[in-house]
């Protein structure tokens, strides 16, 4: 019987120990993502950038993973593993670059 168990090798500890991991992971974690915080939309003319995560960012910039797609008034949309987040702002925090106003 010992020797049975010693040829069985390590399937026969693991059948025995129900706490044991498994020795090959079916399951495969998912990424954990930095969390998305929309800060400000601004916009200049026709350009619109966002402060996201403390960064100024436009339309093809890649914040926290996440691929910005398009900057509206009150919203920004992103792409991330396939995903779309919109992150939207209340209309009163909307900035408009007031330089550029003559």
């Amino acid at each position: 019987m010992l020797a049975s168990l010693l040829a069985s090798g390590v399937p026969a500890l693991a059948a025995s120990d129900p706490t044991r991991p498994p020795i090959f992971g079916g399951t495969k974690a998912k990424p954990v993502h930095q969390p998305i915080k929309l800060s400000m939309i601004l916009k200049d003319n026709n350009n619109m950038r966002a402060i996201i995560n403390e960064s100024v960012v436009g339309v093809s910039d890649v914040v926290a993973g996440a691929k910005v797609t398009a900057i509206k008034d009150d919203h920004v949309v992103l792409s991330r593993d396939g995903q779309r987040i919109t992150l939207r702002m209340p209309l009163a925090e909307v900035r408009k670059d007031s330089s550029h106003d003559e």
